[in-house]
């Protein structure tokens, strides 16, 4: 526990669960968000660091017409997720360039408290730092659906992801929380978010020696 000023909860679950409708709940309430997969994004934006190590090792032909300038996320996603190797190669190269982006973007952080968004959280070791763990959980189908509407991707492809991605029963493990998201509507989640917003408040509270704020 790293103390009540920058209390930070991970929210974490598989691909298709949700994690994009609670953290916009969060956002309402006052709290900070930081996604992972905007980090992701950031660091291998045109012209960075992270861009010139993904082409060096993958080649150009996981970028924007061939040309090395820009990422082609859908081609260098169908290429690690069928096979295991790159994939492993592309998360030692990523897993530094977030974690450190992670970092500074926690220490200026101003919210109420701060929501981490990452559904390689456990996979990236970005629970170490966090005070507490939020899980998503659905159903295989529910995720590959998802999925595919999100990403206009392939059953195949969108498979692939689900299932190379942690268990869900390992995620739950792991996790304080859990929230399965199977609900027809965004709307149907707001209760059950806000009554935990409202648990974690009385939390940092206990931490920090003050009466409970009872209070978003």
């Amino acid at each position: 526990m790293k103390g009540c000023k920058n209390w930070i909860l991970g929210l974490t679950g598989g691909i298709g669960t949700g994690k994009s409708t609670v953290s916009n709940f969060f956002r309402s309430y006052g709290c900070t968000v930081i996604n992972s997969d905007t980090v992701a994004r950031m660091v291998v934006a045109p012209g960075t660091p992270g861009l010139a190590e993904v082409v060096k090792a993958f080649g150009v032909s996981v970028t924007e017409n061939g040309r090395g300038l820009s990422l082609d996320r859908r081609a260098l996603r169908e290429l690690v997720f069928s096979d295991a190797a790159s994939l492993e190669r592309l998360n030692r190269i990523m897993y530094p360039l977030i974690m450190a982006e992670m970092k500074k973007q926690i220490l200026a952080a101003s919210g109420v408290y701060t929501v981490v968004e990452a559904p390689l959280l456990f996979e990236y070791g970005v629970e170490s730092l966090t005070d507490r763990i939020l899980c998503m959980v659905s159903d295989t189908e529910t995720q590959i659906q998802r999925t595919m509407e999100r990403d206009h991707c392939s059953r195949d492809i969108a498979r692939s992801i689900v299932e190379k991605q942690m268990p869900q029963d390992e995620r739950m493990r792991r996790s304080h929380d859990i929230i399965r998201s199977n609900m027809p509507r965004p709307e149907d989640l707001e209760p059950v978010i806000k009554k935990l917003h409202l648990k974690y408040l009385d939390i940092i509270a206990g931490i920090s020696g003050n009466a409970p704020s009872g209070q978003s």
